[in-house]
């Protein structure tokens, strides 16, 4: 089915996450799924996986786990602890999303963005996201930001919460010549570690599993 997957994120049932994952022989009716030895306590039989495809995108998908196998730490790197190869076979396509990037989701909700003025100086602007995914973030706010300008904010969800850091790729000036000043931005994150893609994309696929539930 797939031609370029070599990563996936788990999911239960009910979109809780479970693991990002290695994918082997993905282009197989049966291909195989490394975890490391800590998520095998979480894995279920049936399973949501988002799978992270060059030529598709991100193609979601229920999905029937069976078995395991412990193997070497040399299939996917320096491992510390233990992986296994879990047999995966698709049951269901779910769906595509044909992003260049990762999936994104529309959202409004505050932040706080640390940048620096053009003094250098370490300033706060409120601000708020209107969409997010795992390259980057759309948001809005009553100050104007410049291209390329750096800043971070907090990220929370139910479970943690991490700094990101992004910089900016283009403005829009969204207010009338007597509104209120008001700008749109999009932008894209750098410097990224794998768990804070992984906690994003956990984020997007819920946000994205409850707008399908209202619809």
């Amino acid at each position: 089915m797939f031609t370029e997957c070599e990563k996936a994120s788990v999911f239960s049932l009910t979109g809780i996450f479970i693991a990002e994952v290695k994918v082997v022989d993905s282009h197989m009716e049966s291909m195989g799924l490394i975890f490391n030895e800590e998520d095998m306590d979480k894995v279920s039989t049936e399973s949501v996986i988002v799978f992270h495809d060059g030529v598709q995108g991100l193609v979601t998908c229920k999905c029937r786990l069976s078995g395991r196998v412990k193997i070497s730490g040399e299939e996917i790197g320096e491992i510390g602890n233990a992986i296994y190869k879990v047999p995966c076979v698709i049951d269901e396509l779910i769906g595509i999303e044909q992003r260049r990037r990762d999936l994104k989701v529309r959202v409004s909700f505050p932040v706080t963005l640390e940048t620096a003025d053009s003094d250098g100086k370490v300033t706060h602007i409120d601000a708020k996201v209107k969409n997010l995914s795992a390259g980057g973030v759309g948001l809005e706010s009553a100050v104007e930001l410049s291209v390329e300008q750096i800043f971070s904010f907090l990220f929370e969800t139910d479970s943690d919460c991490t700094r990101l850091k992004g910089s900016i790729l283009w403005v829009k000036k969204l207010s009338g010549e007597n509104e209120p000043p008001r700008y749109r931005y999009g932008s894209r994150f750098f410097d990224m570690t794998s768990y804070q893609e992984s906690m994003v994309r956990k984020f997007a696929f819920l946000e994205q599993l409850k707008k399908r539930k209202t619809q």
